[in-house]
């Protein structure tokens, strides 16, 4: 606009001076381009000798934590830049950050930025568009610096109550106070320390290394090991995140599977997406990077039932140790599946997040009774505190 109104003002005022022969009209005149050829020099040098970097921190991300990332921007001209606008383009859901700010000569500035993760998955951190003008407004820049890099962030992961997992019920083997049994003692490894580990478990020479309290973990028996199962077939899932069954689901996959290794357990995941993923029983951190990595990254693209996969993978399992499943489906195809591979002796673990209470007019299903008696279901709905499951009622306490 302003550019446009001086190229308006040169050429009538170059007008009036070519045919009255005004002095003072071509002093304008001149004046007018003077300003314009300095305004684009000016322009053309700082957006040269701008420069831009971002630092984020390393190490693993989790839905509900703070990502800092510190910004620094900075002008290598030695004119300066009266006002900037500075926008982080970055995919966070919810994030939409710029700030204007002014530079001076030789001049640099850095501030921090947080962002509140909602939702799983990799983001890129950027780009990022920085704006600029020259101090006449007349030649505004748009530079656009491309993403420096990308952060994964983890599924949420809450406490489960022990009772879900006790005995031979889902692999976590437990006394009727709660706390993890005794292993036979052919430890395997060190991790960290809790408080309902037994004295027995406390590794003291890591612990004096350390400076604080190391627990053993041992090679259980194969039946201690655990299989969790997430249904994610196309068309099942309502909502949006983090507000959707299918973030419901993966966050409870999540914290069953995180429980279980933090107690010592093998576990393994198979997920019914387009790929039907199969990650193979261990223990361990190096598992448990696995299995939240593709969690991580999950999404609801399956085109098999999960009664179509059961059978298959089941067969091979029902020696090894017990199951967990994490689903939507109601219908009963999958609880017929579970019941014709079940091991005796052992009840599977359902947890069915109900998506119609995720539909844009919330609903409820019943859970047949028929089901409990083949397994034992936990229900999880729209707005349940997942950090608060009652192992009484089978579900979370709203």
């Amino acid at each position: 606009m302003l550019r446009a109104s001086l190229l308006a003002v040169v050429v009538v005022t170059g007008f009036f001076a070519y045919i009255n022969g005004v002095e003072l009209a071509f002093v304008v005149v001149y004046a007018a381009v003077l300003v314009g050829l300095l305004a684009l020099l000016w322009s053309w040098l700082t957006a040269r000798r701008l420069s831009f970097a971002r630092q984020a921190p390393g190490g693993i991300q989790m839905v509900g934590e703070t990502f800092a990332q510190r910004f620094t921007l900075g002008n290598g001209s030695r004119l300066p830049i009266s006002l900037l606008e500075v926008r982080d383009l970055a995919g966070f859901p919810g994030h939409q950050a710029s700030c204007g700010l002014s530079l001076g000569a030789r001049q640099t500035i850095s501030w921090d930025s947080e962002v509140r993760l909602l939702a799983r998955g990799r983001y890129q951190l950027g780009p990022t568009e920085v704006r600029l003008a020259d101090p006449f407004g007349l030649f505004p820049r748009t530079l656009r610096f491309s993403a420096q890099g990308s952060v994964l962030v983890y599924p949420a992961v809450y406490p489960m109550p022990d009772l879900a997992f006790s005995g031979a019920r889902a692999g976590l083997d437990s006394d009727r106070g709660g706390r993890p049994r005794d292993l036979p003692p052919s430890a395997s490894g060190i991790r960290e320390h809790d408080p309902s580990d037994g004295i027995n478990r406390i590794h003291w020479i890591s612990t004096a290394r350390k400076g604080r309290l190391m627990s053993r973990t041992f090679d259980a028996e194969e039946g201690a090991d655990l299989l969790v199962v997430l249904d994610l077939r196309r068309g099942l899932h309502h909502g949006t995140a983090p507000e959707s069954s299918l973030e419901y689901a993966v966050t409870m996959a999540a914290s069953v599977a995180h429980s279980a290794l933090r107690h010592g357990r093998a576990v393994a995941l198979l997920a019914t997406d387009r790929f039907v993923t199969n990650i193979p029983a261990s223990r361990g951190e190096a598992q448990q990077e696995v299995i939240m990595e593709t969690l991580a990254l999950a999404q609801a693209d399956g085109q098999a039932k999960l009664a179509e996969v059961l059978p298959r993978h089941l067969q091979a399992w029902r020696s090894r140790g017990n199951v967990v499943l994490i689903t939507s489906d109601p219908s009963g195809e999958w609880v017929e599946a579970i019941a014709a591979t079940s091991h005796p002796g052992r009840r599977a673990v359902a947890v069915f997040v109900d998506a119609s209470s995720f539909a844009p007019q919330p609903g409820a299903v019943r859970i047949p009774a028929q089901w409990r008696l083949i397994l034992d279901i936990w229900m999880v709905r729209q707005g349940d505190d997942l950090g608060r499951l009652d192992p009484i009622v089978g579900r979370a306490v709203v």
